[in-house]
C-alpha cells in the first residue's frame, strides 16, 4: 500500500466531535448512521487520547472556533487540530467556515484529505449586517450618534442632508450568497444594485450584472462599495490605491470579505484625507486589529470585530450542513466496506 493510502477503515467508523455537539447532537448523528447501515463510534477531544488511530472523520463545529480570530486559532481549536494532525486513518473533515483560508486548515489540506465547508451558514446575518450599516451610514447615522455622545441636537440640514435611498447606487463585489442575499435585501429597500462577477452572465432578480472589466467604470458612480468575495490570487489588493481614486468623494465601502481585498494603507489615507465618506470594515489585514491601527480612531469608520455573522442560530445551521455531508461521507463508507 503506498504510505499515503489510507486503510479502508474498521468497524465501527470513528467520527470526532466536541464536547458540546456530541451531547447535544450525537444521538441524531447516531440515527443517521443507523439508517445508513454503517456503525460509528463517536470520540470526543477529551476522551480520545490513545485512540486518534480510531478517527476516520471529525468535525470542526462552530463551539471549537471560539476564542480564535482569522490568523491565530484559539485553545479549543488548538485541541481539536492536535488530534486531526495525528490522525492516520482521517478520511474527511468538516468546518464551520466558509472558506479553507484559516491556518489550522492547512495541515489537514498538504495531507490531501478531503474538507468540506460550511458555506453559506453565515449568509444571512452577514447580510443583515452589512444592510444594517449600509442604512444606519446612509441616512445619517454616522452624524447622528456622536451628535448625541456630544449631547449635541444637531439636525441634518441644507447640504448635509443624506442622499435619498432611491437615487444610491451600490456595487457589490461577490456573486456568492453573502452577495446575492445583501443585493436583494438592498433592491427592496429602493437601492438601484450592480452585481460584479468574474462573467457578466445576468442572474435574475439583478437586471445589472458586470464582469471585473467594468469595475473601473461602475466605481466613479457608486455610492456603495461591498466586497463580499473569497481572497485569492485575483483579487487580493483588488482595491488599490488607483481604484479608491475612482470613487466619488459621497462613497463608502463595507468590506465582510477579507481584509487583504484592500490596500489598507491607502484606505486610511483616502479616508483621512475625505477622498471618500467612510467604511463599514468586518475584516482585517492583521486580525485582532491591532490597537495601533489608525482605523479605529478614524470618525467615519465603522467596526466589526470580524463579528458580522453574529447569531444564536449559526452553531445549528452548521450542525445541518454536516449532516448533509455526515450522510454523503456515510453512503461512501458504506459502498466501500461492502467492496
Amino acid at each position: 500500500m503506498d504510505k499515503h493510502q489510507v486503510a479502508q477503515p474498521a468497524l465501527p467508523v470513528g467520527l470526532l466531535l466536541s464536547e458540546a455537539v456530541n451531547q447535544e447532537y450525537g444521538k441524531q448523528f447516531d440515527e443517521i448512521a443507523k439508517r445508513i447501515g454503517v456503525p460509528v463510534q463517536r470520540y470526543t477531544i477529551n476522551e480520545v487520547q490513545g485512540k486518534i488511530d480510531r478517527i476516520n472523520a471529525a468535525f470542526f463545529s462552530r463551539d471549537l472556533y471560539d476564542g480564535s480570530s482569522l490568523h491565530e486559532p484559539g485553545p479549543s481549536s488548538n485541541a481539536f487540530f492536535h488530534i486531526v494532525d495525528k490522525a492516520s486513518q482521517l478520511t474527511w473533515l468538516h468546518v464551520c467556515s466558509s472558506g479553507l483560508d484559516l491556518p489550522q486548515y492547512q495541515d489537514t489540506i498538504r495531507r490531501g484529505i478531503r474538507i468540506t465547508t460550511s458555506s453559506g451558514s453565515t449568509a444571512l446575518p452577514i447580510a443583515q449586517t452589512t444592510l444594517a450599516a449600509i442604512l444606519a451610514l446612509s441616512r445619517g447615522f454616522g452624524h447622528w450618534l456622536p451628535a448625541q455622545a456630544r449631547k449635541d441636537w444637531a439636525p441634518l440640514t441644507g447640504k448635509a442632508l443624506p442622499a435619498d435611498i432611491e437615487t444610491q447606487h451600490v456595487i457589490i463585489a461577490g456573486a456568492g450568497a453573502i452577495g446575492l442575499t445583501l443585493g436583494s435585501m438592498l433592491l427592496a429597500v429602493g437601492f438601484k444594485v450592480t452585481i460584479v462577477r468574474r462573467n457578466a452572465t445576468p442572474i435574475p432578480p439583478f437586471v445589472n450584472v458586470i464582469d471585473y472589466t467594468g469595475l473601473d467604470h461602475a466605481l466613479g458612480q457608486c455610492h456603495w462599495l461591498v466586497l463580499a468575495l473569497p481572497l485569492n490570487e485575483q483579487t487580493h489588493g483588488l482595491i488599490d490605491q488607483r481604484r479608491l481614486a475612482l470613487m466619488p468623494a459621497h462613497a463608502r465601502i463595507a468590506n465582510v470579505g477579507r481584509g487583504a481585498l484592500i490596500d489598507e494603507s491607502s484606505l486610511i489615507q483616502a479616508l483621512s484625507q475625505g477622498h471618500i465618506a467612510g467604511a463599514y470594515l468586518d475584516t482585517f489585514m492583521r486580525e485582532p486589529l491591532p490597537t495601533s491601527s489608525a482605523f479605529w480612531t478614524l470618525p467615519n469608520v465603522w467596526i466589526t470585530p470580524h463579528n458580522s455573522a453574529a447569531s444564536a442560530g449559526h452553531g445549528q445551521r452548521v450542525v445541518r450542513i454536516f449532516e448533509r455531508e455526515y450522510e454523503r461521507w456515510l453512503t461512501k463508507q458504506r459502498t466501500t466496506l461492502a467492496g
